[in-house]
């Protein structure tokens, strides 16, 4: 039986968690963020997906609190999206105490934050189920950095809460040639020399759209298949760039799809409103404005405009909006 050939030696450094020493044209973002927790501003950080928000946050929290110049606690709502639930991630003793209610939860921070004083990033806010919590820790006085992938999570802020953040970094979705460099220096150190070519990196690189999360998973994959073929040296042909492209829908970005390519374009209102009649069991405009956004960043449609003049059009576009216009008849 052949030895199995050996090209991924380092898969750690594939996965989308791992943190780089340095981050490749982040570093304006990153000397922000970290000059933020210095002064204590409470900071939002918005960006497409896999555009290197939680990078930043998470490099910026390792290197502050193993240096004791912070203390820096994170939080991701995709995970902890109650109240109770990030009271609990937030209270060290928490673990070792059964408290009843957020009430008591509350009190308990509140004396902690007596004695300690700490950051807060919070990840995926806008899956926080009641986001007026955010606004309670930072009358507690917590330095608070929130983390969305859209701008309609931003908008949907309470205004007090958005009046209370006075430093917003927004990241634009990484260029083709950036996200070549990136992948390149990835996979230097995590394949065999010799293993894979430029062009293999690059086939990835102009098919993500920016979007790193998918370029790893699928540089990852094509050095598996190499491996199982039995060859030492990944191939154009191991690459699935319609995997890449997000060509994997759900039910209801299908029907979605269905109707963008019969219309070509169409206003927020009507394309729900056609959504919803089509739909065996139609979502709600919230969620349907999630399914729209995960279209434009698999880059499958495009959003042309701003707010009650915004149209979404078939075709992607490096430009991924967020969208923030009133659903219904326009006025």
């Amino acid at each position: 039986m052949n030895e199995r050939t050996t090209i991924i030696i380092k898969p750690e450094l594939l996965s989308p968690n791992y943190l780089p020493e340095q981050l490749k044209y982040r570093e304006a973002e990153y000397s922000q963020l970290k000059g933020n927790f210095a002064q204590f501003v409470n900071t939002a950080l918005i960006g497409p997906f896999a555009s290197g928000k939680t990078a930043i946050a998470k490099k910026t929290m390792r290197e502050l609190n193993d240096s004791k110049a912070g203390n820096v606690v994170y939080v991701d709502c995709a995970l902890f999206p109650t109240t109770y639930s990030i009271l609990k991630e937030i209270l060290p003793k928490s673990a070792l105490v059964f408290y009843r209610s957020n009430y008591e939860l509350t009190r308990e921070l509140r004396k902690y934050v007596k004695e300690n004083k700490f950051s807060l990033i919070i990840d995926s806010f806008d899956r926080l189920k009641d986001q007026k919590f955010i606004l309670n820790l930072m009358s507690l006085g917590i330095c608070v950095v929130l983390i969305t992938d859209s701008e309609e999570g931003w908008n949907g802020l309470d205004v007090r809460v958005r009046s209370n953040i006075t430093s917003v970094i927004r990241l634009e979705s990484y260029t083709a040639d950036q996200s070549f460099d990136i992948l390149k220096a990835r996979a230097d150190q995590a394949l065999a020399k010799w293993s894979f070519t430029d062009q293999v990196i690059r086939l990835i690189a102009d098919g993500i759209r920016g979007n790193l999360t998918l370029g790893l998973n699928a540089l990852k994959a094509a050095a598996l298949k190499a491996e199982a073929s039995g060859r030492k040296v990944v191939e154009q042909a191991d690459v699935h760039v319609e995997n890449v492209n997000g060509s994997r829908l759900n039910s209801d970005e299908k029907v979605l799809m269905d109707i963008m390519k019969d219309a070509k374009a169409a206003k927020p209102g009507p394309l729900y409103d056609s959504y919803s009649a089509r739909s065996v069991y139609p979502k709600s405009k919230r969620a349907f404005r999630n399914y729209m956004h995960s279209l434009q960043v698999k880059g499958l449609v495009k959003a042309v405009g701003e707010k009650r003049g915004r149209i979404y059009e078939i075709g992607g576009d490096n430009d991924v909006q967020g969208d923030d216009t009133v659903l219904g008849h326009q006025t």
